[in-house]
């Protein structure tokens, strides 16, 4: 019965701290998107130039 009580005061003590550090929330998750970013561009950059070298191998062997 105390379960549900207990799981509300926990969220509940979990917003407050999260509305009182929202700039440092904001800074971090703003950090976190733009490393995420660059690391998709570097992936989808790497996986583009794979498939251009296959392609070009391909061709290659089909002349």
């Amino acid at each position: 019965m105390a379960l549900p009580f207990i799981l509300g005061v926990a969220v509940g003590a979990g917003a407050v701290i999260a509305y009182k550090n929202k700039e440092l929330l904001k800074q971090k998750s703003s950090k976190l998107f733009d490393k995420s970013k660059d690391f998709a561009n570097q992936t989808i950059k790497k996986t583009k130039d794979n498939l251009e070298e296959k392609c070009e191998a391909e061709k290659k062997e089909n002349e």
